[in-house]
């Protein structure tokens, strides 16, 4: 009997090991942004220079689960609205993103807004330069998290969690800024750059720690290579575009660069990334899309190759976009090309 006794106090503090852990990687991760593998078809989360890149009205929304396998995922969404408008030169656009960490003690919502100035370098280059604006707010529920003091080391259950301390803060409000760039070339090459959290916002929960978010640094560039001729007189594009893409990213002491390529024969996309945490491999990304009339539509799995292995679930992320039809008889430069996810 006090074997099997033993063993079930075991198989509970392994479990309340694991929570624990979670909700740690939670608290630091957070002090990081989301990385979603849909690159473009999350475009103004990307780079707040790509609001308006589609000209038309755009509608698009994001789900992604990351480690869903494990006692506490963590969970993002993200919807967002962009256009161009001819009046001020430039896009416009709103984005509303809401992120929980381990079984939602850490949770963030973040509303903004940015401004990108379309110019035309020279006859077959533009460029796009943008600003953007939010407001953000941190959460943690103190119920929910998990110290060494409050398991009981007899039956490994949890103990009360008791006040938090006087200098504990559940919820911290913040301003945040960013900043863009996208240069096109004849709407086949492409390269862009991005500055998030420019003014290093504190996001700490005690009052008196130094707990800034990190300035998250991106540089991304692609090309659109035509083959195979066009369909049909009716068709909208060429039989087979293929697009190799490139995207780094750092944020503090985090570095990460994802290679993949696209490969479009519509109404069908395929992508296939590799993304690598310098660290160590991270993850193989798989994408399949569908992209018919207005409507666009995409999945995505990360299979996890670091030492986590696909135990733990790896990451399933769907994407869903809208393009409205719009009047595009207007004075309208030649659009700076990116891939649709």
């Amino acid at each position: 009997m006090r074997n099997i006794s033993g063993m079930v106090i075991m198989k509970k503090l392994q479990k309340l090991s694991v929570l624990l852990l979670l909700i740690v990687l939670a608290a630091t991760m957070q002090a990081q942004d989301y990385t979603y593998s849909q690159f473009y078809a999350n475009p103004v989360y990307l780079n707040p220079a790509l609001a308006g890149s589609a000209y038309c009205p755009r509608i698009t929304l994001n789900y992604r689960n990351q480690w869903p396998q494990l006692p506490a995922s963590f969970v993002s969404y993200s919807a967002a609205y962009d256009q161009h408008v001819d009046f001020i030169s430039g896009g416009v656009g709103v984005q509303f993103q809401y992120d929980k960490s381990g079984q939602a003690a850490i949770r963030q919502f973040r509303l903004g807004g940015m401004y990108a100035y379309r110019l035309d370098i020279a006859e077959r280059w533009q460029a796009s330069m943008a600003l953007e604006a939010a407001f953000g707010q941190r959460g943690v529920s103190w119920d929910d998290l998990v110290f060494a003091s409050r398991i009981d080391p007899a039956s490994g259950n949890l103990l009360p969690s008791g006040p938090p301390p006087d200098n504990f803060r559940d919820n911290v409000n913040y301003a945040d800024f960013a900043a863009g760039f996208v240069v096109g070339f004849d709407e086949k090459i492409f390269l862009g750059g991005a500055v998030h959290h420019l003014t290093t916002p504190d996001v700490g929960f005690i009052s008196e720690s130094d707990n800034k978010l990190p300035m998250k640094i991106t540089v991304h560039a692609g090309a659109n290579i035509e083959s195979g001729g066009r369909r049909s007189y009716r068709s909208r594009g060429p039989e087979l575009t293929i697009s190799p893409n490139i995207l780094y990213q750092q944020q503090g002491d985090f570095r990460q660069l994802n290679i993949g390529t696209y490969f479009t024969f519509a109404p069908f996309v395929g992508g296939l990334w590799y993304r690598h945490a310098f660290e160590n491999a991270d993850a193989v990304i798989v994408l399949l899309g569908l992209q018919y009339n207005n409507l666009k539509f995409g999945y995505s799995f990360d299979y996890t190759v670091s030492t986590l292995a696909i135990a733990s679930g790896g990451a399933h992320e769907i994407s869903v976009g809208w393009l409205f039809d719009c009047d595009k008889k207007s004075n309208r430069s030649r659009a700076i090309k990116c891939p649709s996810f």
